[in-house]
């Protein structure tokens, strides 16, 4: 008869080497996100400085 596998029977230390994977992978999207966005944002800012700090009505 086969065991009967519980929800804490888990590999933390392979869970937690999972999950630090996914981190790795989140904050090398957000850095690849922000790289290509800031040919777009800083000429955004210049422009938005020189015209004087206008407030952004939402």
């Amino acid at each position: 008869m086969k065991r009967q596998q519980h929800f804490w029977n888990v590999d933390l230390i392979e869970l937690s080497r999972d999950w630090l994977s996914q981190i790795g992978t989140l904050l090398m999207t957000a850095v690849a996100f922000v790289g290509m966005a800031l040919p777009v944002l800083i000429p955004a800012f210049i422009l938005w400085y020189l015209a004087g700090f206008p407030r952004i009505s939402w």
